[in-house]
């Protein structure tokens, strides 16, 4: 699996957040764009136990490799990966709730991480999926991928984590924290940042990641400002996870959880 190159493979207990690296800032962060693309198929899976709807890539076939995407993206943005991957593995990327093409859910859904795990366990089993699986986790998804992999070792026989939110340093926060506040003044300047990001077609959110990451086509940035920008629900559903991810104590348990993957399960950090 080659997404970036000089990843060093980690031993249990050297893990360090200092040494997590931008990887669409990665100098050396090449991918081959003549590469045919696989096309995965797109499900929409109703989870029944959630009351919710959501949307799945799925390609190829053998091993299961479960692909949980960040904030404010969806599970499109493992498409350059599911093309190198499907050939030998059966690539499995939903959309978080409320993200991309998948329904918003109803306003009482919760977005803490138990409920964001749940969400993990139900697409698993609606796509009855029992082998243990190679979880590839990004941004956000890393936290949920982490807490999730830490309660089901046995179900995880490999992780790859990239540029994930699964470290209370992650330089990201500072947005997240601002506009996770659940103030009246918190939520008056998350609104006016989230209405200014979807401004003339998403404009300044398309400048902003043609800046941060300038391997991204226009194609991309398009499909991006699209799918969040000036998605309105898309937006809603960023905020109630900011909330949710930015109540006290969030953190807390995040160590052991790192301790325990790092000592039951390979786990390479991009």
């Amino acid at each position: 699996m080659r997404t970036c190159h000089r990843a060093p493979l980690l031993e249990p207990r050297v893990l360090d957040r200092n040494h997590i690296h931008t990887v669409c800032m990665h100098p050396e962060w090449r991918w081959e764009r003549t590469m045919e693309m696989q096309q995965p198929t797109e499900h929409r899976v109703a989870l029944p136990e959630l009351r919710i709807t959501t949307r799945v890539l799925d390609a190829g076939s053998g091993p299961v490799v479960l692909l949980l995407h960040g904030n404010p993206d969806n599970a499109d943005e493992w498409q350059r990966v599911i093309a190198r991957l499907a050939p030998r593995f059966r690539c499995i990327a939903p959309d978080f709730p409320g993200y991309g093409r998948s329904p918003e859910p109803p306003r009482n859904f919760g977005y803490g991480l138990a409920d964001q795990m749940r969400f993990v366990d139900a697409v698993l089993k609606v796509l009855r999926v029992e082998a243990p699986v190679i979880l590839v986790v990004h941004d956000t998804g890393g936290m949920v991928g982490t807490a999730w992999a830490a309660a089901n070792l046995d179900r995880v026989k490999g992780m790859v984590v990239t540029n994930t939110v699964a470290f209370d340093g992650f330089p990201w926060f500072a947005i997240a924290r601002q506009w996770g506040d659940t103030s009246l003044q918190g939520r008056l300047r998350s609104s006016i940042g989230m209405a200014a990001l979807g401004l003339r077609g998403g404009a300044l959110f398309k400048r902003i990641f043609r800046k941060q990451c300038p391997e991204l086509s226009e194609t991309e940035l398009d499909r991006f400002a699209t799918s969040f920008a000036i998605n309105r629900a898309a937006k809603r559903t960023t905020l109630r996870q900011f909330r949710a991810f930015m109540a006290p104590g969030f953190f807390k348990d995040f160590a052991a959880m790192r301790e325990r993957i790092l000592a039951n399960i390979p786990t390479r950090v991009l």
